[in-house]
């Protein structure tokens, strides 16, 4: 009982961890939030349903920073994108789900690298084809911003790898490493 309410407890603070870690990066990044990084951890990390609530909050925490206190426009065309994006995290999130778990046996290291690689492709494909029904810059998909989303995604994973280890050197380690 005491084994079970602890795991239940580093569970929480892991959801914890990786989904109020989006809050500072929505405040910083606002459209270029990491969400492939956040889902390439949680997926690797966490059970598959902890990595949906994850997703689910860091999409709506991003949209809350958003609307809330970063200004984005209450349009219907601001709204659809913020749905594309949710869509997009969901998507990528799926994706590096079902590589990891055909990567089981391969290293936390690699099926983190496998899950990252695999969820930007998913993630950016799925914006893209949102942009031929949304209105979009003939930039948004350029390779300058596609580099740029993809460096904020890696300093995002990088940041939330350090985040992670330090939790687990205090001892606090995930359900799926544990």
């Amino acid at each position: 009982m005491m084994q079970e309410t602890q795991d239940n407890g580093h569970r929480w603070l892991w959801i914890g961890l990786l989904g109020g870690s989006s809050i500072g990066f929505s405040l910083v990044f606002a459209c270029a939030t990491p969400f492939v990084a956040l889902v390439a951890l949680a997926t690797t990390v966490m059970a598959r349903r902890d990595a949906v609530i994850v997703a689910g909050f860091v999409w709506l925490a991003n949209q809350a920073i958003g609307y809330g206190i970063l200004g984005y426009p209450h349009t219907l065309d601001s709204y659809a994108w913020g749905l594309a994006i949710g869509a997009a995290v969901g998507v990528a999130l799926l994706a590096a789900q079902s590589l990891n778990r055909q990567l089981a046996s391969w290293p936390v290291v690699a099926r983190t690298v496998a899950a990252f690689a695999i969820a930007f492709a998913v993630h950016e494909l799925t914006l893209y084809v949102a942009s031929f029904w949304l209105s979009s810059s003939d930039t948004a998909f350029s390779w300058r911003i596609i580099l740029y989303v993809l460096q904020v995604n890696a300093l995002g994973l990088t940041t939330l790898v350090a985040l992670a280890c330090g939790a687990t050197l205090l001892g606090l380690r995930p359900a799926r490493l544990g």
